[in-house]
């Protein structure tokens, strides 16, 4: 029997199907909860064993040298990033100027919140960590008009401007 002409007719069921989270696993009783913690436990054990074997295999200078990811984007003339004092003396005795906008007096000016509003401190890499380092980091393929059209240098040299001179040897007294 075919509905009414202008009913409405459903596209799927009416219901709702339950999140995952109520079907995978169906831990409802103790025992349930119980047999899935000891499951994680065994897994957990095999993983650990797997963890050590690798370590065994590998050479102890690879796991004692220390990791420097982020030395591969510091430049090779860069300037240290802080002189520390070595010395409580030379703590008490620092000419660090004051800063009227740091929240704290601090010996470290420039990693401060203030210094980072203002954009004190720039960001000088080896490579580029930030999309906002794109721009200026390669010099402009078209320099005089930066690719829109044609330029003032063509504008001037194409245009004849000598009867808006007054004056100088190419014009009649």
């Amino acid at each position: 029997m075919a509905a009414p002409a202008g009913a409405h007719i459903p596209a799927g069921p009416a219901w709702k199907a339950k999140p995952l989270r109520f079907i995978e696993p169906p831990l409802v009783t103790s025992q349930d909860c119980m047999g899935h913690v000891q499951k994680l436990k065994k897994e957990y054990a095999h993983a650990v064993l797997t963890a050590r074997s690798a370590i065994e295999g590998t050479p102890k200078e690879a796991l004692e040298n220390p990791k420097r990811y982020l030395e591969h984007f510091t430049k090779e003339d860069a300037p240290p990033v802080s002189d520390e004092h070595k010395y409580t003396f030379d703590r008490v005795n620092d000419d660090t100027p004051y800063s009227q906008y740091d929240k704290r007096d601090t010996f470290h000016t420039k990693h401060t919140e203030a210094a980072r509003k203002k954009c004190n401190v720039p960001l000088i890499t080896r490579k580029q960590l930030r999309t906002s380092q794109n721009y200026g980091w390669l010099p402009s393929i078209d320099i005089p008009n930066n690719g829109f059209g044609r330029s003032s240098i063509f504008l001037d040299s194409a245009m004849d401007k000598s009867h808006l001179r007054v004056g100088g040897p190419w014009s009649a007294r």
